[in-house]
């Protein structure tokens, strides 16, 4: 009988041996020795109550350059932070979630290393679990940040033994502490079922998103007051799993360097780039990423629900240890996208977003809460309120429903609701939106024509037709959008249409949020997640967004704007003139007035 064939999984295939004359046997048994184990942590001595930083400069030490000229060599000498002050307050942040956005060669592993080694050092019975996305990651993490630390420091080897499990995937201690090592990539099985206090996920850019909250249930038995998580990796495109976090959960902490020239304080990036080293943005003189005064920077405030993760966004330019002129050459010689992943540490995308996060935090009222309606139900009976629902499934597409109105010329939408949990349901779903039409009286409503046949219809029998306007977009109609008397519908030029709204936000004057706070998740980002790419076949650009990030909030947005234009007409936005200083139209308007 023929031998069948054996067949390897992809993730599997590299921890196989390189010699084809192997022949597997199994590893010898580790018999753990209770009494000697004793005898070994009773000759630690007690800790005092100490910080992960002031124990890794006691007990670590690292490769030192000393001496100078032909006398110089290399010694291991005691972990220093005195080239290293940004690290300080991330080895001892009381934070239990921080994400780590780093460039290259920054010392993001040796930083995990250090913590997980200091956790399981100070803290007895700690357990801590490192992932990372290949079996040859982890198996390089674990050689040189776990073991090379462990057989070089004489203080750390007095935590270790060998009567205890010392193997690439678990490390243990005489302190009863554990650090398990593993991987994932396409599924999370591999960390099933192992108990851990401190979570690792190493590489994040590479872990795929919906494996991560399977990870992160390892924690569920863990202390509360022990139980800490830290994610790390470096950017790659918007769309990614580190940039996900970054931007919607983290607190965005930058590195800002003192001029001494202009007093500004800079947060280093690509136009801190000088021919020698490190410049202002401003006046151009020299400045130094280690000045006394250099500091963290939040950008959000930390919540503990909306923005879990203290995010710490580490560049080349804030380390002294990386040669000038490599930064010059890669700055110089590689593609965009490699020098702003690799050198300056953030996300980077050949396709380019049509709003900001500044531009859209600018039309945002800080005043307007849409927790306060009651002006709204007043106004509905004097003056039009508009509608807009996008309809999704409730699956990376959500139904979004905008009542806006025009206050003080500018067209405000004051409240969004995203339909999530139980209101996916249709008929609950239908009915909320129904009540909600009827309480504020509105006047008009815009709705997605492609994802909403039934309710679509539900709404023209409670409504009538006079009341809903349905619109469908277009690859490449002749005009912006136009009413199509046979299909009873708007047709609308994608691209063109939303590229009007989207300079209409950016124009800050033609429209009006909710307050930030409010707004931001995740209306806000829904907008942030739309970006363009150039079709080469059509010769056009198109909006796109990921699966997993939609876009829903901006086209509830979009349709209740587009409906508010059949009372109060806006040529300036849909077909723009010329304009003076102060954004008035010069000259009369020559095109069709009639928009349906």
């Amino acid at each position: 009988m023929a031998a069948a064939e054996i067949y390897y999984d992809e993730e599997e295939e590299e921890e196989l041996p390189d010699d084809k004359d192997y022949i597997w046997t199994p590893e010898p048994e580790l018999v753990e020795d209770p009494i000697l184990v004793k005898k070994a942590y009773e000759k630690l001595k007690v800790l005092p109550r100490i910080k992960p930083s002031k124990f890794t400069e006691f007990a670590f030490v690292m490769p030192t350059e000393v001496g100078a000229g032909d006398q110089q060599t290399i010694e291991l000498r005691n972990f220093s932070f005195k080239e290293r002050p940004h690290l300080r307050r991330i080895y001892d942040t009381a934070s239990r979630r921080v994400l780590l956005m780093c460039a290259r060669q920054v010392e993001k592993s040796t930083l995990l290393g250090n913590i997980s080694l200091s956790y399981s050092c100070i803290v007895p019975g700690y357990r801590t679990l490192y992932v990372s996305p290949s079996a040859t990651q982890t198996k390089t993490f674990s050689a040189d940040r776990i073991k090379e630390p462990l057989e070089t420091s004489i203080v750390l080897r007095q935590f270790t033994t060998k009567m205890l499990s010392q193997n690439i995937l678990e490390k243990q201690f005489v302190n009863r502490s554990k650090i398990t090592l593993r991987y994932a990539f396409l599924n999370a099985d591999r960390c099933r079922g192992i108990p851990a206090w401190g979570l690792l996920l190493d590489e994040i850019q590479d872990i795929l998103n919906d494996n991560i909250p399977v990870i992160e249930a390892c924690q569920n038995h863990a202390p509360k007051h022990w139980r800490r998580n830290i994610y790390s990796g470096t950017p790659k495109s918007l769309d990614n799993t580190i940039e996900t976090y970054w931007s919607s959960m983290s607190t965005m902490n930058e590195w800002v360097v003192p001029c001494e020239g202009c007093k500004m304080w800079n947060i280093l990036g690509e136009k801190n780039i000088g021919k020698k080293g490190v410049i202002c943005e401003k006046c151009g003189k020299d400045i130094h990423a280690q000045h006394p005064k250099a500091q963290w920077a939040a950008q959000r405030k930390f919540d503990d629900v909306k923005v879990p993760f203290e995010g710490y966004r580490i560049s080349q330019l804030m380390v002294p240890w990386v040669d000038w002129n490599e930064i010059l050459i890669s700055y110089e010689k590689s593609g965009r996208d490699k020098f702003y992943n690799e050198v300056l540490g953030i996300s980077y995308d050949s396709g380019m977003r049509p709003l900001t996060r500044a531009q859209v935090r600018a039309c945002c009222n800080p005043d307007m809460s849409m927790m306060n309606l009651g002006m709204y139900k007043q106004l509905s009976a004097a003056q039009p309120i508009f509608a807009g629902i996008d309809w999704g499934t409730g699956e990376h597409s959500y139904t979004v429903l905008t009542l806006s109105t025009y206050i003080n010329r500018k067209f405000r939408a004051f409240y969004m609701h995203r339909f999530i949990g139980e209101e996916t349901e249709p008929d609950r779903q239908m009915d909320l939106i129904i009540e909600l039409l009827r309480y504020f009286n509105v006047a008009l409503i815009g709705t997605d024509y492609g994802g909403g046949f039934y309710p679509n219809d539900k709404l023209v029998r409670v409504f009538g037709p006079q009341k809903v306007w349905k619109y469908q977009y277009a690859s490449n109609p002749k005009v912006p959008y136009k009413w199509n008397p046979q299909l009873k519908r708007y047709i609308l030029h994608r691209t063109e249409v939303m590229s009007q709204i989207f300079n209409a936000i950016k124009r800050r004057r033609e429209c009006e949020f909710p307050k930030w706070e409010e707004f931001e998740t995740p209306y806000a980002q829904d907008m942030l997640n739309i970006f363009s790419e150039t079709n080469k076949q059509i010769r056009m650009i198109q909006y796109k967004h990921a699966v997993d990030k939609p876009d829903d909030s901006f086209h509830s947005f979009l349709y209740s704007w587009l409906v508010s234009m059949l009372i109060y007409q806006r040529p300036d936005i849909i077909r723009p003139n010329r304009e003076n200083e102060q954004g008035i139209q010069m000259g009369g308007y020559s095109g069709s007035t009639d928009q349906g």
